[in-house]
């Protein structure tokens, strides 16, 4: 509905830039509370899932259509080939249990670090195969890679986050300092640091690693 409201108002201009927040897949996930989980029910009902999972499922179908509505609309106006368009979660589904959580995953999720994964999509109808980056990243980093793949200028300086494109090594900070970085993860609440590798982790390099943290600066 948002999207044939909306796309009258820029379609026909030249150039145009839409953000668009999406709060149909919002909580709560239950088909009493939530008008399109029972939308979309039927698309969901069988699959092998809890019913606040699949309300979940149920609820996201709202973007699914929306999306296509976009697409639809922007191949139909010429504007397709010449548009990017960007995906990005703003957060996890809190109105999930960890234990629903863990059904989409198909194993116990891990609460500290997993349970933020997810997925940043940018996509244009001219590319010829997928890029696929499994870069370390966060919502901070998707302003300077956008900018930076559309020649915009702006102060680096002033800007949390780097290109997720760029030799930079990756470095995920986290509300309580926690962090996850090219050699591995650090707990801030256990204080504990976790090689990807296994191997036993160099205490001035992790000490290096929680000071830029903690700082914002590099040492």
């Amino acid at each position: 509905e948002m999207m044939e409201e909306i796309l009258p108002m820029f379609l026909s201009e030249d150039q145009f830039m839409v953000y668009c927040l999406t709060v149909s897949g919002h909580l709560n996930y239950s088909l009493e509370e939530n008008a399109m989980s029972a939308r979309h029910w039927n698309t969901v009902k069988d699959l092998p899932y809890s019913e606040a999972v699949r309300c979940y499922l149920a609820s996201q179908m709202e973007l699914e259509l929306a999306v296509e509505r976009l697409v639809n609309q922007l191949e139909a106006a010429g504007k397709l080939e010449d548009t990017v368009i960007v995906l990005s979660a703003d957060h996890y589904p809190y109105g999930l249990t960890d234990e629903e959580y863990s059904e989409l995953l198909g194993h116990p999720v891990d609460p500290v670090f997993e349970i933020y994964e997810n997925t940043l999509i940018i996509w244009n109808s001219e590319m010829e195969e997928p890029v696929y980056v499994d870069k370390y990243c966060s919502s901070l980093d998707v302003m300077p890679t956008l900018s930076n793949l559309f020649g915009l200028e702006y102060d680096s300086r002033l800007i949390m986050g780097s290109d997720i494109l760029s030799d930079d090594s990756p470095l995920v900070i986290f509300a309580n300092y926690s962090f996850i970085s090219e050699q591995g993860y650090y707990n801030s609440t256990t204080d504990v640091f976790t090689r990807w590798d296994g191997a036993e982790p160099d205490p001035d390099q992790v000490a290096k690693l929680i000071a830029e943290v903690q700082t914002g600066w590099p040492t």
